[in-house]
């Protein structure tokens, strides 16, 4: 057999035969590159728009916080300055002054500055006494004392919701519960 081997023509078989299985080796692996690399790549793109559509998430729900959390100041804010209007008109008609026309128009301009920030769902009884004039302070006091009252306490515990962070999105006769 070594003969054979030793024949220079059949050497060159042998190196042609092992040059052939090479370059058929090189040519199956450079296929099996191509087809690793267009998985690869494949593979790639799908992650990379996975993370686009995570990120697309992760933006919406920020900013829907974002939007929960200024809705939620806001609202706040509201009822921390109806709570103030509130009381400066308990507080103000509890001062009644009593024969000094001038103290009497300030005493009244107060007021009515208070309710008008407040609006006519919130303290229609005494919109009708100080904006609409259908009623008399006197005639009306104890009914717009009661109404004021049982505004500022409902929006104090609004205020001291023991739930809050929450948005009162509840409406009831006009105004916001919790």
């Amino acid at each position: 057999m070594l003969t054979v081997l030793a024949n220079p023509a059949v050497a060159n078989v042998v190196q042609i035969f092992l040059a052939v299985v090479t370059v058929g080796g090189l040519w199956v692996a450079l296929l099996n590159g191509k087809k690793d690399r267009a998985t690869a790549m494949s593979l790639a793109a799908a992650d990379r728009r996975a993370a686009d559509e995570r990120a697309e998430s992760d933006r919406r729900e920020a900013n829907a916080a974002v939007e929960d959390e200024r809705i939620f100041l806001r609202e706040q804010a509201q009822l921390q300055m109806q709570l103030d209007h509130a009381l400066k008109i308990v507080q103000t008609a509890e001062n009644y002054p009593r024969g000094d026309f001038n103290t009497i128009k300030h005493w009244g301009l107060s007021i009515r500055a208070s309710v008008i920030v407040l609006g006519k769902d919130l303290v229609p009884q005494a919109w009708s006494v100080f904006i609409d004039r259908e009623n008399r302070w006197e005639d009306m006091q104890d009914e717009v004392l009661q109404e004021v009252n049982d505004l500022a306490i409902q929006t104090a515990r609004t205020l001291n919701c023991p739930s809050c962070y929450h948005v009162h999105r509840n409406t009831l006769g006009g105004r916001r519960t919790g």
